[in-house]
Order: structure tokens, then C-alpha cells, then sequence
């Protein structure tokens, strides 16, 4: 790694992608086409190291830059930039590509988190492991649980936080082994299941149609070359045809149904990495004891309920863990005496 070199902070990749996270995901896409073989990547699960407390960010130089779309505006601007992407749109497409670009960031990036974290069975044999091996001690019996419950707040705005698996699941021991003539609800319970899978894949199919129409039969959105809102859409979709979902409501929707948006996000990702070759330097940032220290907010904005909990928890367990400790430095002399 050189003093010149970007550094781009990622959650870490899993199950062959880069990484887990769509915006992550799109920030390796992007500069792997803006600027290959000029950038490394360290995979982190602290966005407090982020000025903005969220991945992805850079550092170059003595900067640093939070936000996907920071990212791509700064590195554009970089004189040793490549031209495989489209940077200058005209006016109308521009605006239009804006706009386009967030309503990505909302309702796709809602049906990927819905995936993860709503869908029960994905959640607990996929997405929940993967997480907590992310994860030091005390960590990981935390802060997986507190980033499901931030996409939670999410998900139940867009009404897509459906979880009639998991009731079933906590139903008692007593309550299943019941003859069905005892059990009233078994049947109501199915009905609410199928009922709620087919209110997910129908409002995913309203998102997809809309990205179907705009793609069209073109080979990117708006040029020749890829811009932007070709590498954002073609990480969420890359995401969800390449994560082995135990449940795969939404691979299945896409592969059978959305052909042209599968074979976009195939296009973005063979471009960017062309060959087995292709491999950008990847790190790991360590954990350390101090990564359980709250970081202070010097020149941030007011940190969000959910970061308070994370920090509340990582001083608990600090907590303990010196108490810990220093009892027994305090006991043990007497042990040996007895």
C-alpha cells in the first residue's frame, strides 16, 4: 500500500461477493472501473472509523470521503481515472439519473435488506452466522442483532418486514405437537405465510418492471457505457442471484421473470472483473480490546439511537471485563495462602 494509494472500507465479502453490502459492493465495482490496480480494500465492521458512521468510505492523502455517491463524485475528479464509464450525461438524463439513483438506493436496497434480514430462514441459517463470525467477543452476541433491528425500522416503514416463519417458530412445544383437529390456527397460519410471500414478490415485481422498462433492450441504462445507476442496480441485483438464500423467493422472481436485469448486473460485474485475475488487494482490519471503547464524536453529527445502544453495550462489556479481571488479581494472591 502506498501513500498515494486509495483505501476503500467495506463490510466484508462473503459467499464469493466482494461484499455483503450493495453500496459496498457498487464502491469495489466503481473503482475497479474507474481506477483499476490503483486502489486496495480493507474489509471493516466499524463504520465508526467513517466520518458519517456508515460504509463505504475512503481515505487518500490526507482525505477521506464517506458515501457512495462522494465517492464516485471525488474519484471522477482524479486525473488518473480510466474511461469505462460514463461520467458526463446532458441535462435531462442527468437529472434523470439522479433520481433514478435514489429510488435505487430505497426500493431495491429495501427488497436486498428484506432478504437478509426479514426473511426468517435466510436470517437464521445465513445472514446471522455470517455476522457473528465477523465479530470478536463479546461482540458477537450483540451487534448482529442490533443491525437486524435497525434494518427492522426500515423494512416496517416500506412494510416489507414480514415474518410469519419466525411466529411459527415460537410457537410451544406443546402447541405443535397438537393433532391438527386441535389446532385451529395451523391452517390460518399457512395462509398468512403464503400471504405474505406473495405481497413481497409483488411489490418486488412493481420495482423490477420499472427497471425492466428503463434498461429496455439496451445494454446499459443511458450510454454505451456504464454510469453510475448501472453500477448501483447491478449490486443489489448481483447480490441477490449470488447469495445462497436458504430461502429464494427473490432469486427465483429474478431469474424466472427479469431476465434483462440478471444479464445487466452479469455485463457490469465481467467488466469490472474480466478474468480470475482481476483480484483487488483485500485486508482485514483486526479487532483489539479498544475496538470495544466507544469512539468519541469529534466533528460528527449527533450520533443515531441505534450507535448509543452500540456504545452502551461495548462500555457494559467493558465494564465487566475489567471488573472482571481485577477481582480476580485480587483473589488469587489470598487462594495461594490458604
Amino acid at each position: 500500500m502506498t501513500e498515494s494509494e486509495i483505501v476503500l472500507y467495506i463490510w466484508p465479502g462473503q459467499w464469493g461477493l466482494h461484499s455483503f453490502e450493495p453500496m459496498c459492493l457498487a464502491a469495489v465495482i466503481f473503482l475497479q472501473l474507474s481506477i483499476p490496480g490503483k486502489f486496495s480494500v480493507v474489509e471493516c465492521t466499524n463504520p465508526e472509523l467513517s466520518p458519517t458512521g456508515t460504509l463505504p468510505f475512503i481515505s487518500h492523502q490526507q482525505h477521506v470521503v464517506a458515501t457512495l455517491s462522494a465517492i464516485m463524485k471525488y474519484v471522477t475528479g482524479l486525473p488518473e481515472k480510466t474511461s469505462r464509464i460514463t461520467v458526463s450525461l446532458t441535462a435531462s438524463p442527468k437529472a434523470q439519473s439522479v433520481a433514478w439513483y435514489e429510488h435505487c438506493v430505497s426500493s431495491v436496497g429495501d427488497l436486498v435488506a428484506h432478504a437478509f434480514y426479514a426473511q426468517h430462514a435466510n436470517w437464521n441459517e445465513l445472514v446471522y452466522p455470517a455476522l457473528t463470525k465477523m465479530y470478536p467477543i463479546p461482540q458477537r452476541y450483540y451487534v448482529p442483532l442490533r443491525i437486524r433491528d435497525v434494518y427492522r425500522k426500515r423494512l416496517e416503514a416500506s412494510d416489507l418486514w414480514t415474518l410469519p416463519g419466525e411466529e411459527l417458530e415460537k410457537k410451544s412445544f406443546l402447541d405443535r405437537s397438537k393433532p391438527d383437529t386441535e389446532q385451529p390456527d395451523k391452517h390460518k397460519d399457512r395462509f398468512l405465510r403464503v400471504f405474505e410471500r406473495e405481497k413481497v414478490a409483488e411489490k418486488a415485481r412493481v420495482v423490477f418492471d420499472i427497471y425492466t422498462r428503463l434498461l429496455d433492450t439496451k445494454a446499459y441504462f443511458y450510454t454505451d457505457s456504464p454510469t453510475s445507476l448501472d453500477i448501483l442496480v447491478a449490486a443489489h441485483i448481483w447480490i441477490l442471484t449470488q447469495a445462497p438464500f436458504p430461502d429464494a423467493l427473490l432469486k427465483e422472481l429474478l431469474k424466472n421473470s427479469y431476465p434483462s436485469l440478471v444479464s445487466h448486473a452479469d455485463r457490469i460485474i465481467s467488466l469490472a472483473f474480466p478474468s480470475p485475475d482481476s483480484v483487488v488487494p483485500t485486508s482485514r482490519r483486526k479487532h483489539s480490546l479498544m475496538s470495544l471503547a466507544p469512539r468519541l464524536n469529534i466533528g460528527r453529527s449527533s450520533k443515531a439511537g441505534a450507535e448509543h445502544t452500540f456504545d452502551s453495550y461495548n462500555l457494559l462489556w467493558l465494564g465487566l471485563a475489567v471488573g472482571g479481571a481485577a477481582l480476580y488479581m485480587f483473589k488469587v494472591p489470598f487462594l495461594y495462602d490458604l
